[in-house]
């Protein structure tokens, strides 16, 4: 929901963008952008259909770093050691939540 200057809905709403691509003959999968499941199921289950797809992933900017996650500034901040450092230690802890 953001480009690099600000948010897609003040910046250049794309309103519905699911109803723009079925109005182009399109299947729409709508997902969450987090969930490799569901990126799995979607990239794998258009074999079967005589239609492209398109996967709408809905994700959040910066997911799962607590100073980062929705925040557009880390569009084009640069990380300090002291935010690299605690970025990769919140990404780890996540890693070893979901093994």
């Amino acid at each position: 929901n953001f480009q690099q200057t600000g948010k897609n809905k003040d910046i250049m709403d794309l309103k519905n963008i699911s109803q723009k691509w079925k109005s182009f003959g399109w299947i729409v999968e709508k997902i969450d952008g987090h969930n490799i499941e569901q990126i799995y199921e979607a990239l794998t289950s258009n074999s079967k259909r005589n239609k492209p797809l398109a996967i709408i992933a809905n994700t959040t900017k910066g997911h799962g770093i607590s100073f980062a996650e929705n925040d557009n500034a880390w569009h084009h901040n640069v990380l300090s050691k002291k935010f690299y450092e605690k970025a990769i230690t919140e990404i780890n802890k996540l890693w070893n939540a979901i093994k």
